[in-house]
């Protein structure tokens, strides 16, 4: 009898275990479980109002060019059948703490911050996409993988950073450097809307690949 239940101890421990491991493989691979199952995107349009961004090298800043990026990739998502919420639909300031909150009260929800780079270094040019928690990686890598299409730049890649709407954010996060607006090459294209179209479509394409488990 008693070895009886020992052995029905020893299974039930086997299945549990067996269940853990393919809940840490996840769909992703080794980009972790992701997002999981979302079906609303808060698209959040970074600086506005007084907060102007990044000066370009010429042309607009930062504020203009990342809420035009913002309404375009909002557009698209929307023709998608994606429920989109966005912090700011005008050159308004939105605290931090308010875009943060816009997430955390949203359920089934993914965040999605737009953003142009600078940097006292004119050199220094490049996409890349940023994320603090673990499951916001593999939604940062599947966004990077297809903003790298968009236009001829370096690949910067996908990194972590303790941004306060990253950090803050109960949901899956990522904040978007589209491009240094002190590169004279990168600012051409970020100053071309045809150019923040295609961003936005690319965007769009590594949000759905993460809604669809897609490991980059």
């Amino acid at each position: 009898m008693q070895g009886n239940h020992t052995r029905n101890f020893l299974r039930l421990l086997a299945g549990l275990a067996v269940t853990l491991l393919a809940a840490c493989a996840g769909p992703g691979g080794s980009y972790g479980p992701g997002a999981g199952v979302f079906d609303t995107v808060i698209v959040d349009a970074g600086h506005g109002g007084h907060d102007t961004g990044a000066r370009a090298v010429s042309g607009q800043r930062e504020k203009y060019l990342a809420l035009d990026t913002s309404r375009k990739l909002a557009a698209i998502l929307r023709s998608k059948g994606l429920r989109v919420i966005e912090t700011r639909t005008a050159d308004t300031f939105i605290p931090l703490s308010r875009r943060a909150e816009i997430a955390n009260r949203t359920g089934g929800a993914i965040f999605v911050s737009i953003h142009y780079n600078w940097t006292r270094r004119t050199a220094a040019r490049g996409l890349e996409v940023y994320y603090y928690s673990p499951r916001s990686r593999r939604l940062a890598a599947n966004i990077q993988s297809q903003i790298r299409r968009a236009y001829p730049t370096e690949n910067r890649g996908i990194k972590t950073a303790r941004f306060y709407v990253l950090r803050n954010n109960k949901r899956p996060a990522v904040l978007c450097e589209l491009g240094f607006l002190s590169n004279p090459a990168d600012n051409r294209y970020a100053q071309n809307p045809t150019y923040r179209k295609r961003l936005a479509e690319r965007i769009a394409d590594g949000i759905l690949a993460e809604r669809a488990g897609a490991a980059p």
